[in-house]
């Protein structure tokens, strides 16, 4: 029997293509940079307030409260126990 040679694996090496479109786009869309970034600041800005007021708001009032107002006092329970007997007079005739 003969042994079989294993099979090598030889490496390639791909290069990457050039992308011309991508710097076309740029040079197309140079000039709107600047409203771009505003743009998306303002989104960011936005989106902070409209965390702000959805869930930060409540939380932050709550706080405040439980801050300012004194402290509730502690409720307690007192169980009561009632008892109630029953006393009939019962008569047979023998």
């Amino acid at each position: 029997m003969s042994e079989q040679d294993e099979p090598v694996l030889t490496p390639t090496l791909v290069e990457p293509r050039p992308n011309s479109l991508l710097p076309a786009i740029r040079e197309d869309l140079a000039p709107f940079v600047p409203a771009i970034r505003s743009v998306a600041g303002i989104l960011a800005a936005a989106a902070v307030a409209e965390f702000t007021a959805r869930y930060a708001a409540p939380a932050l009032i709550d706080t405040a409260r439980q801050i300012i107002a004194p402290a509730p006092q502690h409720k307690q329970t007192i169980l009561v126990e009632e008892q109630t007997t029953v006393r009939r007079r019962v008569t047979v005739l023998s």
